[in-house]
């Protein structure tokens, strides 16, 4: 039990493009094209709602605890990177509260930052293990499953988004990002990347190197993923509204 939350690979390593990789994200897309295709099915299940709210929000809440306790219990935790204060994490509180309050207002904000912190995680992960040890699955969790609860937010229980939304949107995450900004120049850390983008980031993009603006890459990668968030609502109301 003790190597299942240990950071060091097992016999199922996680690799970038390699078969785990690939698998879980095709995995995300079929999940995607599965709630779209069968959601009036859906809604006619009477837990499809509020049950499945509780659930997914109890279910992102134990993963992120599991995550934060098992580094308490084995002495890893440090305060320079394990606080909630990365985006996918704050993102991810923010879901469980829209989702346990039905708060329909907060998820016009959270929808497109379950695209702009998990989306580019997805496609260029940086973690090492496969399903054999915990951390695989906390990240599985904490952004395939966040993104996809989002679609079925979307897609399911018919909570309306706009395109204006991805302004105030935009905003809101800006706001997080300056706050968490501020953190990281008063305690010297590093969280959603303010200071200094990942290695296997700058290895793989090496003329990030020579223009290392780090928010502007950010600020770039957060608008295309909000213009891929919207491309589900645009395909939603178009469907809305050839049927009335």
């Amino acid at each position: 039990m003790k190597q299942f939350f240990e950071l060091t690979p097992g016999s199922l390593h996680f690799s970038l493009f390699g078969f785990w990789h690939i698998f879980i994200t095709l995995l995300l897309i079929l999940g995607i094209v599965f709630i779209y295709r069968y959601r009036e099915k859906i809604k006619k299940w009477k837990y499809h709602d509020k049950a499945v709210r509780y659930a997914v929000a109890m279910i992102m809440f134990l993963n992120m605890t599991i995550y934060y306790g098992s580094k308490v219990l084995n002495g890893t935790w440090r305060f320079e990177v394990h606080l909630p204060l990365h985006f996918c994490f704050i993102s991810g509180y923010l879901f469980m509260l829209t989702l346990i309050t039905n708060n329909k207002k907060l998820f016009k904000y959270t929808y497109f930052f379950s695209f702009a912190g998990p989306l580019p995680a997805i496609l260029l992960p940086d973690i090492i293990c496969g399903p054999d040890r915990f951390i695989f699955w906390q990240f599985v969790m904490s952004h395939h499953f966040f993104l996809l609860a989002s679609i079925y937010v979307l897609f399911v229980l018919d909570w309306k988004i706009e395109k204006k939304d991805i302004i105030k949107a935009m905003i809101g995450a800006n706001l997080i990002f300056f706050a968490v900004f501020i953190f990281n120049q008063i305690f010297d850390t590093n969280y959603i990347m303010t200071s200094k983008l990942p290695d296997h980031i700058l290895k793989l993009f090496p003329f990030l190197t020579t223009f290392n603006y780090p928010i502007l890459w950010l600020e770039l990668a957060g608008l295309a993923a909000f213009l891929v968030a919207y491309i589900p609502v645009k395909i939603i109301n178009k469907q809305k509204e050839m049927t009335t």
